[in-house]
């Protein structure tokens, strides 16, 4: 079965979570850095966990608008189109509060580098988010009166 990859894209590294084969639950791997090696090290994950799609958050303002981030974060999915094979869909999903929802479960664990932890466990609540919302849907699909 294919898994969903979730990412979080930031200027140094980028978040990572894997769904699980049945797509309900999302799990942090992770981050990787956005330097010149990141499509591959992606594509490396795309065989490895035998991803079908791949979930990104796009960092709009409290207004819903695109700011600099988002523009940045729709650049990287440009470039990324071009290194990754071309059946893989690419979802945006609004990431808002996602940093500060990771910010704020880390802050209530004891665990060193949360710093370097936010960035997947954001990618975490964006793949969750996604997943959700297919079960959602599906379910919502499914059920008859």
């Amino acid at each position: 079965m294919s898994r969903i990859l979730g990412l979080d894209i930031g200027l140094k590294r980028i978040g990572v979570a894997v769904s699980d084969p049945f797509g309900v639950t999302a799990t942090p791997l992770e981050f990787i850095l956005n330097d010149e090696k990141v499509f591959e090290k992606i594509n490396d994950l795309i065989k490895n966990y035998k991803i079908s799609k791949i979930v990104i958050g796009l960092p709009l303002t409290l207004k819903g608008e695109e700011g600099e981030q988002a523009r940045y974060t729709k650049e990287f999915v440009e470039n990324l189109k071009n290194h990754i094979p071309q059946d893989i869909e690419i979802i945006f999903v609004d990431e808002r509060f996602t940093s500060s929802l990771a910010e704020k479960t880390l802050l209530q664990t004891k665990k060193k580098n949360k710093k370097e932890k936010i960035d997947s466990l954001s990618a975490v609540f964006i793949l969750q988010t996604y997943l959700d919302r297919l079960s959602f849907s599906n379910e919502a699909t499914n059920y008859s009166y």
